[in-house]
């Protein structure tokens, strides 16, 4: 970020209006223009596109109280020490889809808090 050397305003990129059409520097202020741009701000917009995916699942732990999140009462828990099994609890599992592309979904026991995909 520069700011102008008259009045210390933030200075503001802008198209130079004459044949060069070259990036310049202006003050809103002051009306101040410099040509010198420093190079290492030369980038005026960067767009990356891709698919970033999430190998390690960090959920919140307040994510099983969570009333928005869609539950299935009919999937069985992977942890063999769920209380669904020794105390015969109701079981109940949150699911989220974690990549959009591959369409793969997390799943989240709300009795022992396991964790899995497919």
């Amino acid at each position: 970020m520069n700011f102008c050397k008259v009045c210390d305003n933030m200075y503001y990129m802008k198209i130079k209006e004459d044949e060069s059409e070259a990036l310049i520097y202006y003050c809103k202020n002051c009306g101040m223009e410099e040509d010198n741009l420093v190079l290492t701000n030369l980038c005026v917009s960067r767009t990356e596109e891709g698919n970033s995916t999430q190998k390690t699942n960090k959920i919140n732990e307040y994510t099983i109280h969570d009333p928005t999140l869609p539950h299935i009462y009919t999937m069985k828990c992977p942890n063999d020490q769920c209380k669904v099994y020794t105390e015969e609890k109701k079981q109940d599992v949150i699911y989220m889809r974690v990549d959009d592309v591959n369409m793969k979904y997390l799943y989240l026991c709300t009795v022992c808090e396991t964790k899995w995909s497919p």
